[in-house]
């Protein structure tokens, strides 16, 4: 009987403790945030073209399979623009992600706005596009996201770095795209 009783108390520790881990994870400052940060040899004229064009953004961004785009090439604050992504971290399952430009400042600057009732999340994602001199421009990208469901809240910091290990193979795409395209018309 007593093995019975430290056997349900390892087993209840296998799966308390993980899962107490993760809620106070959850908590920390920062929570669903990332920043990444690169250096690129084009103008940030070149640049921003990638990320304004949905021909371009399916080119760097992994998962994008379509950009719907009505306003394009005329965008605007408060644009909307849908994003359907093969979602690889969840069996290739095709998700759509509505969104609104909430900030456009070409070449310099361009926030999107997500709000995904579907999937439980909102949130935005921030591209800051500086000048650094002899045509080369850093690219900063900052993603702050908000989950609303309790167990995509409880899986946040596991979700957060995915995330940014995506973001950081996303911009090294982008980057040699960029390099070795040819100059914008």
């Amino acid at each position: 009987m007593k093995i019975l009783k430290w056997m349900a108390i390892v087993v209840a520790s296998l799966i308390v403790l993980p899962l107490l881990t993760l809620l106070i994870l959850s908590h920390r400052a920062g929570a669903g945030t990332t920043h990444t940060s690169i250096e690129l040899a084009a103008s940030p004229e070149r640049v921003w073209v990638w990320l304004d064009e949905g021909p371009r953004l399916k080119q760097w961004v992994s998962w994008l399979v379509e950009v719907r785009d009505p306003d394009a090439p005329n965008h605007h604050a408060g644009s909307p623009v849908t994003w359907v992504m093969k979602d690889e971290n969840n069996g290739g399952m095709m998700m759509t992600l509505d969104a609104r430009i909430a900030e456009y400042a070409p070449p310099s600057r361009l926030t999107i706005a997500i709000n995904s009732p579907v999937y439980q999340f909102d949130g935005a994602m921030s591209y800051r596009l500086t000048p650094l001199g002899n045509g080369r421009t850093r690219l900063d990208t900052d993603g702050l996201f908000h989950y609303n469901q309790w167990f995509a809240a409880l899986m946040e910091p596991l979700v957060t770095p995915s995330a940014k290990k995506k973001m950081v193979a996303d911009q090294a795409r982008l980057k040699g795209l960029v390099e070795t395209s040819a100059e914008v018309r």
